[in-house]
């Protein structure tokens, strides 16, 4: 992965699609259709990311995944420039011979369909982004947030419901 993680900052911002999908795939990343991948993306970690068709990862996203998790990045679905995705952490526990734990933690986190993780946004482990929701730029999400839903802010809280679409490729392209 180093050397995909290499060639991914070096390659075009916008360009070079097919070659940058080629490569998450030949280091085993699952990768849909017509996804669109900007210049330096790092995925690090011995976990599983799967990213769905026409998914949209921006410039410099960065994907930390523990071994035994995975993150999915479902279809038509939007991490933005800067944000990280942790799949996992190391429990602190005061008063020990060691504040911060050797053993880590593994979870999967879900980017639901459709939905917005914006500019500088972190999503922590075990966090679903509910489909069609949008995570304001520079949240840090420690819950599920609920389909159709508009979160932000540190740590993220509800800022209103979206509405509902019936016909989602309609909500998508007003995007």
């Amino acid at each position: 992965m180093y050397l995909v993680n290499a060639m991914l900052a070096i390659l075009p911002n916008s360009g070079a699609q097919k070659l940058k999908s080629a490569m998450l795939r030949w280091a085993g990343v699952k990768v849909g259709r017509d996804v669109e991948i900007f210049q330096g993306v790092k995925v690090q970690g011995i976990g599983e990311l799967e990213l769905g068709d026409r998914c949209f990862i921006g410039h410099e996203a960065l994907f930390l995944i523990n071994e035994g998790s995975r993150i999915v990045v479902e279809e038509e679905a939007i991490v933005g420039t800067r944000c990280t995705v942790v799949t996992g952490f190391h429990p602190i526990t005061p008063g020990g011979p060691r504040i911060l734990s050797r053993e880590g933690t593994s979870s999967e986190i879900r980017i639901g369909r459709g939905s917005a993780v914006l500019t500088g946004s972190t999503v922590l482990p075990g966090v679903t982004v509910g489909e069609m929701s949008i995570v304001a730029a520079g949240a840090t999400v420690a819950k599920d947030v609920a389909p159709y839903t508009l979160v932000g802010g540190c740590p993220a809280k509800v800022i209103r419901p979206l509405t509902h679409v019936e016909d989602k490729s309609e909500f998508i392209k007003k995007r």
